[in-house]
């Protein structure tokens, strides 16, 4: 423990003013890990709001575990299967769905996308397709349209590409083919877009469609089966015991959770941040060196004053204290204005949201996300603190080593 004197006067050297180079190098340093540290906690936390944005589009368009047959027959006498996934602890919501790809035809544009036949009601507890309809109404797939038609529910993008208009007919052309006096020919069903849906990731806006599980389920000649059971747990952590309890449960049947779904893109994000902390804890560590080189200097200018204290009683510890606690207030005084820095970077960016180009139709997100996470703004200061502490030991370990007789002889 640093003497109260040691603290007096390593205080006083970084106070004092007739320091020339001295004083430039230690206001580089502080400014240096000033620097380092507000970049860090930007950089952080804009990369804490992505993994945050992506995972609450993700989780608010799929399902928090899907389950499905191992069979392409699908699941039989689902509703049972339903009726046992419910009785699972933390299972909040379960609906029943049948997905197949299919080829839309509008005028001359033909796509492909993914079709899911859903049940309405039961969907809209298991994810947010009903709060992220901008056109047209969810139910409106229920209903029975003239000449036979059903409604079709279709992504912006998916929309924006054909050209349509709400309410406008399009053929659907499904996989299953059927015997005419022609010959073999795809089972085609006409529709009309009775809603447009808005998730924000354009994969599933340009490549989803949804219809009423029936109709699904007789466009593609399946009868009462479904693909699988869509399932909302109670809380997010709690979805992998879900998933684990339906696998042990359900002989016939795989479960994953959000998280396995989507292991490759959270991997990703997570090794991107890592490396970007890497990259940037680099500014902080060269800041540690200027320190160092500043307190070695400070050591050759004061080896007179070093020799006068160890002559009037100060031993080895306290001289080394002196250096440290130097070293240690040059890093914490850059580290406390790096943090009011960043954190103030932060707050704006929040409250004025940087739009990023191409956003919503390159990227997931269409504007540079903030989430200020309280571990990450305890870790990269104190991180800060001890690397200023570390690079003040050698120095202040040399000045405690000097000889009180070789230190003032020649003055």
């Amino acid at each position: 423990m640093a003497s109260p004197y040691s603290f007096f006067i390593g205080l006083r050297y970084m106070r004092a003013k007739k320091q020339g180079f001295l004083s430039i190098i230690s206001f580089i340093s502080i400014a240096g890990i000033a620097l380092g540290v507000a970049a860090l906690i930007v950089v952080i936390s804009v990369m804490n709001g992505f993994d945050n944005d992506i995972r609450d589009r993700i989780i608010g368009t799929n399902a928090h575990v899907v389950a499905a047959s191992y069979f392409k027959e699908g699941i039989p006498e689902y509703n049972t299967v339903i009726k046992e996934i419910e009785k699972i602890p933390h299972v909040a919501a379960v609906t029943p769905y049948y997905v197949d790809q299919v080829m839309v035809k509008y005028k001359d544009k033909i796509l492909g996308v993914s079709l899911w036949g859903i049940v309405p009601d039961s969907i809209s507890k298991v994810n947010n397709l009903k709060k992220n309809m901008i056109k047209g109404d969810l139910n409106f797939i229920l209903k029975d349209l003239t000449a036979g038609e059903r409604g079709i529910i279709v992504g912006k993008e998916l929309f924006d590409n054909i050209g349509a208009e709400l309410n406008d007919e399009i053929i659907v052309v499904s996989p299953i083919f059927k015997q005419t006096p022609a010959g073999l020919i795809p089972k085609m069903s006409k529709m009309k877009i009775v809603g447009v849906f808005e998730s924000g990731m354009y994969d599933y806006d340009s490549g989803f469609a949804y219809v009423a599980l029936d109709t699904a389920q007789t466009l593609f000649d399946k009868g009462d089966v479904i693909s699988g059971a869509a399932i909302k747990a109670d809380k997010l952590e709690n979805a992998n015991y879900i998933a684990t309890e339906i696998h042990r449960k359900f002989k016939t049947i795989w479960a994953r959770d959000w998280m396995a779904m989507n292991k490759n893109l959270f991997k990703a994000l997570q090794v991107e941040k890592i490396a970007m902390f890497i990259i940037l804890a680099l500014v902080v560590l060269v800041a540690a060196f200027n320190i160092a080189s500043t307190l070695i200097m400070v050591v050759m200018r004061k080896t007179k004053d070093i020799g006068i204290l160890k002559s009037m009683g100060a031993n080895n510890d306290n001289i080394r204290n002196i250096f440290i606690v130097q070293g240690l207030f040059t890093g914490i005084i850059g580290t406390l204005i790096g943090m009011g820095i960043g954190i103030g970077i932060c707050l704006i960016l929040k409250q004025y949201p940087i739009g990023i180009p191409g956003g919503g139709s390159v990227y997931y997100i269409d504007k540079l996300p903030v989430a200020m996470v309280m571990k990450d703004l305890i870790f990269i200061p104190v991180a800060s603190i001890v690397l200023s502490f570390i690079s003040a030991i050698y120095p202040a370990m040399q000045a405690a080593k000097l000889d009180p007789v070789e230190s003032i002889r020649y003055e």
